[in-house]
């Protein structure tokens, strides 16, 4: 009997646990901890000025009013980042298509400034045939600003040895008050339109009210 209550109360007290630590069960790794956060409390996204493909500065600011759907990447990446633009590039296409290019905007943002200079970020999204209209890349210009950025963001890079990285990989959804409200994976194209198709429509909605 004492057997058996002892066996019940670690069974217990390990199910407690573990519905604390995943937030009620609903988030099992920190990057689902991570994504539930930002969608139950979203941050006002700070206004860094960063450097753009035409050397040009530009502050989120600069495009307060729109949804901007930011990634991570570095242009000598060989695997992931190509994933990440690819699939922006499709976005851009899809909603341009749908008329609905003017509402929404595309940032990636390097975190290799050093290798990634304007030359190299614009010959990089010309690869993936970007409207520059409302597809930009970014970087950093300092290395403070580059760990602000990531830190915020929660963004893990790690150098790797053969002078790349190995990187979180999603995309990041800012609102047009400029706050980070969503964050996707790779792997969530399907939801990622679906998400903001709906919030394009609610904005719409609203503004005709």
């Amino acid at each position: 009997m004492r057997t058996f209550l002892a066996t019940l109360f670690i069974a217990l007290a390990g199910t407690l646990i573990l519905w604390i630590s995943t937030d009620g069960g609903r988030a099992f790794t920190a990057e689902e901890a991570r994504r539930l956060e930002i969608r139950e409390n979203p941050r006002p996204v700070p206004d860094w000025q960063l450097q753009n493909q035409e050397a040009e500065p530009f502050t989120f600011q600069d495009w307060h009013g729109h949804f901007i759907v930011v990634d991570f990447i570095y242009t000598s990446c060989p695997s992931v980042c190509l994933i990440l633009s690819s699939n922006l590039r499709n976005l851009q296409k899809d909603f341009s298509a749908a008329g609905k290019s003017d509402r929404l905007r595309f940032l990636s943002i390097s975190f290799d400034p050093e290798k990634d200079t304007p030359q190299r970020l614009k010959e990089h999204l010309s690869h993936f045939s970007a409207d520059f209209t409302n597809w930009m890349a970014l970087r950093p210009t300092s290395e403070s600003q580059k760990k602000a950025i990531l830190d915020f963001f929660k963004v893990v890079v790690i150098p790797d040895e053969y002078g790349g990285y190995t990187h979180s990989a999603g995309y990041h959804i800012i609102s047009p008050d400029g706050k980070l409200i969503a964050i996707f994976g790779v792997d969530e194209m399907d939801e990622l339109r679906s998400y903001l198709n709906q919030a394009l429509e609610d904005r719409e909605n609203a503004s005709d009210n």
